[in-house]
C-alpha cells in the first residue's frame, strides 16, 4: 500500500505542486497529515507560541492516474485515525467572530489535549467523542493558486464534518491527475469552528481510495455522499450565498441522480433539508445542506 508520510506539505492548492505519489484508480493507500499550524506540537507540555507556527495549514498532494480536465473524482474515505495529541483555541482579538462577541481582549488561549481510545480529554473531568475528520480536501484549480485557507467548488478548507470515515467526496477535476490535497485534520469539531482553531486540530492518519467519475450536470460545489444521506457543501464570502449554492446543488442531484422532480423535490427540501454552517472563521464561509435518502428515494417510488 502507498503512502504519503507527514513532511511534504504545500500551502496552497496549485496546479505546480509537485505529488508525493500517484496512485491508480481503485487503489487503496494512506496519507499522514499535518497539523493546520505546522509541527510544533510534540508533547502535552509543549509551550504554544506564534513563533512555532512553521506553516498556513499545510496539505498533502495526491495525483490520480487517468483524472483529466472535465471529470471529477469520487474519493472514499474509508478510514480517519487522529493522532494522540491535538489543539484548539484562539489568539488575543484576532478571531474574527470573537471580535463581534467579545468585549474585551482575552489573550492568548491554547488547549493542548490527549486524543486516547476513540476519546479527545477536554479538561481533567471531561472527555469527548472522538468523531474525526479532514478539514482542508479538495483539488487543483486550473488557474492561480488558491491558498489553502479558502474553500471553493474545488473543496479547499471546508471544515465539513460530513468528510470522515465512510464518506464518498466528489471533487471536479480541473487538472492532469487532479492533485487532491489533504489536510488540516479535527480530531472534533462543533458548527462554526468559532475559535479559529475550532476544532481539536491534529495530526491524522486517513485511509482513502479514488475513482474517476464523469462531472455531475450542473455541478457548482463539492458533493458528499453517506450510506445514509447526500450533502451538498459551498463555500463562499457569506452565508446566504452558499446556502443557495449548496440548496440548488443538492436539487440538481436529487433530480438528476434519483429522478425526483424539481418542483416536488424543493418542496421536500422545505421539510427534511438540514442546513449547517460548518464554519465561520476562514476567508470563505461553509455552508453543508444535505437530505436523508430515505425521503426521496420513497417519494419517487424507487
Amino acid at each position: 500500500m502507498q503512502r504519503a508520510l507527514r513532511g511534504i506539505t504545500v500551502g496552497s492548492h496549485y496546479s505546480g505542486n509537485a505529488p508525493q505519489i500517484t496512485v491508480k484508480p481503485g487503489e487503496i493507500f494512506e496519507v499522514e497529515t499535518e497539523l493546520c499550524t505546522g509541527d510544533w506540537l510534540e508533547s502535552l507540555d509543549t509551550v504554544w507560541s506564534r513563533e512555532k507556527e512553521n506553516g498556513v495549514n499545510p496539505t498533502t498532494v495526491v495525483a490520480v492516474e487517468g483524472a483529466m480536465p472535465g471529470g471529477s473524482i469520487r474519493v472514499h474515505i474509508r478510514d480517519i485515525w487522529p493522532g494522540h495529541l491535538g489543539y484548539t483555541g484562539f489568539t488575543g482579538r484576532d478571531n474574527p467572530l470573537a471580535n463581534s462577541i467579545i468585549d474585551r481582549d482575552w489573550g492568548n488561549n491554547v488547549r493542548i489535549v490527549k486524543i486516547e481510545s476513540g476519546l479527545v480529554y477536554f479538561t481533567p473531568s471531561l472527555t469527548l467523542p472522538a468523531s474525526p475528520m479532514i478539514g482542508t480536501f479538495g483539488t487543483a484549480p486550473a488557474g492561480e493558486p488558491i491558498p489553502n485557507t479558502y474553500g471553493g467548488r474545488h473543496g479547499g478548507n471546508m471544515d465539513a464534518q460530513q468528510v470522515r470515515a465512510g464518506a464518498y467526496v466528489t471533487l471536479p477535476v480541473e487538472v492532469p491527475g487532479a492533485l487532491l490535497h489533504i489536510g488540516d485534520a479535527h480530531a472534533i469539531q462543533g458548527d462554526g469552528e468559532i475559535c479559529g482553531s475550532g476544532g481539536i486540530e491534529c495530526r491524522a492518519t486517513a485511509r482513502l481510495s479514488v475513482e474517476l467519475v464523469p462531472r455531475p450536470a450542473d455541478n457548482a460545489c463539492v458533493r458528499i455522499e453517506n450510506e445514509d444521506s447526500i450533502t451538498a457543501v459551498a463555500c463562499e464570502g457569506d452565508i446566504e450565498n452558499c446556502s443557495k449554492i449548496a440548496t440548488r446543488e443538492l436539487l440538481c442531484w436529487m433530480r438528476d441522480s434519483y429522478g425526483v422532480d424539481e418542483r416536488d423535490g424543493y418542496l421536500l427540501l422545505g421539510q427534511v433539508m438540514r442546513l449547517n454552517v460548518t464554519q465561520l472563521v476562514n476567508p470563505t464561509r461553509t455552508v453543508a445542506a444535505s437530505v436523508d435518502k430515505k425521503y426521496f428515494i420513497k417519494a419517487n417510488g424507487r
